[in-house]
């Protein structure tokens, strides 16, 4: 068999068992593009507070502060629960529960974080949605709640 320099080591037969070479064959594969993690995804969108507040209100809504808990309490919405970012991946288990509670109840299930500069709460958004869950995102995040001058809490819950 003729060798051609561009063949694999492995089939080159003037190469002997053991026997080292400096030029390494190392395949060039093309990026394969992934499936969703979920053939269904859910729907992510935003709400604003004239629409959350009244939610808030009625108890309509279940609220996830994703900020880290330093911030969480300093001052946070009322009612709101804090699942910091950073802890998504141990706690989701333990929050699918409650998601799929609040939703067959009929409640929305609005994530937040500081601002509209802050991609925390969309992140987190875009994880719940590949669960195939409805998220909702605050618009401008706890500033637009804070400008406002609507009620913010500052203790742990």
């Amino acid at each position: 068999m003729v060798s051609c320099a561009g063949e694999p080591k492995a089939i080159r037969e003037e190469i002997a068992p053991g026997e080292t070479d400096r030029e390494e064959f190392i395949p060039v594969s093309k990026p394969v593009k992934m499936p969703p993690t979920n053939a269904k995804l859910g729907k992510i969108s935003g709400m604003d507070i004239d629409e959350l507040f009244p939610l808030q209100q009625s108890d309509e809504v279940l609220i996830y502060d994703v900020r880290l808990p330093y911030f969480y309490k300093i001052d946070h919405l009322p009612g709101s629960v804090n699942w910091p970012y950073t802890h998504y991946d141990e706690e989701v288990q333990k929050r699918d529960p409650e998601i799929q509670q609040a939703l067959a109840a009929g409640k929305k299930v609005v994530l937040y974080c500081f601002n509209l500069g802050c991609p925390e709460a969309r992140n987190v958004a875009k994880k719940l949605a590949r669960r195939d869950y409805e998220i909702h995102v605050l618009s401008n995040g706890i500033d637009s709640w804070r400008n406002a001058g609507l009620p913010l809490e500052n203790k742990d819950r």
